[in-house]
């Protein structure tokens, strides 16, 4: 017997599942970055279009409301879209049943946090403190909207892939 031993078909078998497992791994982290990268850049441009709209609206009609922490308002919503789609990447690595817990607490998070800054600004800094509200409330809603529909689209998106993979 100069021939090396044939392998059964549990072995054949066992490579297929360790080959499949590492392929579904890499079509999933695949998945997920072209997700995070679509985010980041219609974050971006959301953020880019809402601020320069709403800076040309204080310059242009309202001059003597502009206040100079305006820019701190989109850099606080895109700051935390980035640590929302974070939560989200961590969330989908951990498994699906996690992601719409994770949507309510950042939902919570961005809640607690844009009332510290709100009261912050309106005890601390005190200048024009009505259009500081005005616009901050204006940024929450958009970005809110925003990050719903993303979130909606992205579960249709894990639904469908759950249904093709069965």
């Amino acid at each position: 017997r100069d021939q090396p031993r044939s392998r059964g078909l549990g072995d054949v078998y066992k490579r297929q599942k360790i080959f499949g497992s590492f392929s579904e791994k890499l079509h999933d982290t695949m998945f997920l970055l072209t997700v995070r990268k679509k985010f980041i850049k219609e974050l971006t441009v959301i953020g880019v279009v809402l601020t320069g709209l709403v800076a040309i609206v204080y310059h242009l009609f309202i001059p003597e409301r502009y206040f100079l922490w305006f820019p701190a308002i989109p850099i606080f919503f895109y700051l935390f879209g980035l640590l929302y789609i974070a939560f989200f990447s961590f969330s989908y690595r951990l498994g699906l049943e996690k992601l719409a817990m994770t949507y309510l607490v950042c939902k919570v998070l961005k809640f607690i946090l844009s009332a510290f800054v709100l009261i912050f600004y309106g005890f601390v800094i005190r200048h024009e403190v009505v259009a500081f509200i005005a616009t901050f409330m204006f940024f929450y809603f958009a970005f809110l909207i925003f990050e719903t529909r993303f979130f909606l689209r992205f579960e249709e998106k894990l639904k469908l892939r759950q249904k093709n993979k069965k």
